[in-house]
């Protein structure tokens, strides 16, 4: 019987899906410190987990109407970002995809009303918060398959946390061992300069978001999540919630 076995709220700042920073060591800026080291023990904790698969819900893939489950066998492209090609330029990537859990995923959506679409396309790129990620720090050997899942302009939050429940069932019944990753900000008042930290207040919010993770607080957290998105402005409100 397959099964959600680990769950990662992760980060693309773009200062580093650089090979340098990756996999030189090179420190892109003081400030980013914590955020590379927490991202190099993630990919530890990831190795040690052994998912079949990860299924990544990227804030930079978006979706206006139809939420989009990237059920594409393998994922082979160069990436370089419209937003900032002068951070992520050139950057390839060759990883396993999973059509399977990518239909099943879509199958359930339909099933439960949702507007949703399977792409299975070579020619569908990647976004730097799926590439950034994995290729960089999470499966640096580019062994794990991956099913990218979009944010959506047009879901609400009960929308996004009934996707959630459609990974938990799917995973289950095809069997796998999932591992499921959240690539995003949490606060996101977004400003010039990586040396502009989020204000106090904005980053007690997030860090009480997170301990409440960690801790299992999940009614109370669903309870405030609408209230904590708007006041801390988070990265595209909302994506897929297990």
């Amino acid at each position: 019987m397959g099964e959600l076995i680990a769950v990662y709220l992760t980060v693309h700042t773009p200062r580093y899906c650089t090979y340098e920073a990756a996999f030189a060591g090179k420190l892109a800026h003081p400030d980013f410190r914590m955020v590379r080291d927490g991202l190099v023990a993630q990919g530890r904790h990831l190795a040690g987990a052994r998912p079949d698969v990860v299924v990544l819900n990227s804030c930079h893939l978006v979706s206006t109407f139809p939420t989009v489950v990237d059920g594409t066998p393998r994922h082979r492209g160069v990436l370089t970002a419209q937003e900032a090609p002068d951070l992520i330029r050139g950057v390839e990537y060759d990883f396993p995809g999973d059509y399977e859990l990518g239909s099943a995923l879509v199958d359930r959506g339909r099933a439960a009303g949702h507007l949703c679409t399977l792409a299975d396309d070579v020619h569908f790129p990647l976004d730097y918060g799926t590439v950034m990620p994995m290729v960089c720090y999470l499966d640096r050997s580019q062994r794990i398959p991956v099913v990218p899942v979009s944010v959506t302009l047009a879901s609400d939050l009960e929308e996004c946390f009934a996707w959630g429940r459609h990974l938990v069932r799917a995973v289950r019944e095809l069997p796998r061992r999932a591992a499921f990753v959240a690539s995003g900000s949490l606060s996101h008042k977004i400003v010039r300069g990586p040396e502009r930290w989020p204000s106090a207040a904005d980053q007690e919010l997030d860090h009480r978001f997170a301990r409440m993770l960690a801790d299992g607080e999940y009614d109370k957290l669903w309870a405030w999540l609408p209230e904590y998105a708007h006041v801390v402005q988070a990265e595209m409100g909302a994506g897929i919630s297990p």
